[in-house]
């Protein structure tokens, strides 16, 4: 499943059409369009960051995503140079807390990549000439939902699962645009970017159909493991990563960790010692 936010329904419009979603008439809090066939379950989450967050974290708490889902953010924002262009994120600016993102980038494209800031109020050039703010670059792309759209679909899907396509409509002159100008952007770039989430639909789906690297008792083995190491969901995350690699490469792991039982250093008695023990099972690995 693919898992579509926009800030506004004139950007969720070619989609709309091109998939055949209808609109969840259960849902009376958003609008929510869908196709289970194609895979596609589409949310409009209003403008800001708050009104992203809040949508990102109830569609996601209900329908709870799995490791083969993908979210796609896509939406119209402002640069600071230039005036037209689709650009797939890769880094995210958070304007108000300066903190930084950067969405995993592993599939093939022909976008422009760039830097997007978001921020809470929209971007206006200062008398018509576009200044770039103090600490970021001079080229930039400006939103207003994609850091919290990040933030909260971090939760839920891996920084691997996250994709962030901005179409430029403006370079600061908000009173520009308007809901006829967006759709004609979208339909301008409407084959590239069908054919992208068609890519990535085809290779999410392959990687579904993949047979389980780990044999189902040894599974039962790193959860075991996990749980004695007072796994923290990231650590456990790491852990099963970690697993997972050593087993492609065929490296004895267990091995290792039936040493450090035999040494009693697990079970650990908390958190804190089950880190330490984290780290030391990976020094032993490599």
């Amino acid at each position: 499943m693919i898992y579509i936010f926009t800030a506004l329904y004139c950007e969720a419009h070619i989609f709309i059409r091109h998939f055949n979603l209808i609109k969840n008439q259960e849902d009376t809090w958003f609008q929510q369009f869908y196709n289970e066939t194609a895979g596609i379950r589409l949310t409009i989450t209003g403008v800001g960051e708050i009104a992203a967050a809040a949508v990102v974290g109830s569609v996601c708490s209900v329908y709870k995503p799995s490791q083969n889902d993908l979210l796609l953010n896509i939406g119209i924002c402002a640069h600071t140079t230039k005036n037209d262009g689709m650009f797939l994120c890769n880094k995210i600016v958070e304007k108000a807390t300066g903190r930084t993102f950067y969405p995993d980038m592993l599939y093939r494209h022909n976008f422009s990549e760039g830097t997007v800031t978001t921020s809470m109020k929209p971007y206006i050039s200062d008398n018509g000439v576009t200044q770039a703010p103090s600490g970021l670059l001079a080229e930039t792309l400006y939103d207003m939902e994609a850091a919290a759209v990040y933030q909260t679909g971090i939760h839920y899907f891996g920084p691997h699962q996250m994709i962030f396509l901005k179409l430029v409509s403006d370079t600061g002159a908000i009173e520009e645009v308007n809901k006829e100008q967006t759709v004609l952007l979208l339909e301008q770039y409407k084959d590239s970017i069908f054919d992208y989430i068609g890519q990535i639909s085809a290779i999410t789906s392959k990687i579904g159909r993949r047979k389980r690297v780990l044999p189902r008792e040894e599974e039962t083995f790193i959860e075991s493991f996990c749980m004695d190491l007072h796994c923290s969901k990231a650590m456990k995350d790491s852990m099963k990563q970690y697993i997972h690699y050593l087993k492609l490469i065929k490296k004895d792991y267990v091995s290792i960790i039936q040493n450090m039982y035999d040494e009693k250093l697990i079970p650990c008695k908390d958190k804190r010692e089950g880190k330490r023990c984290f780290e030391e099972f990976k020094r032993r690995l490599f």
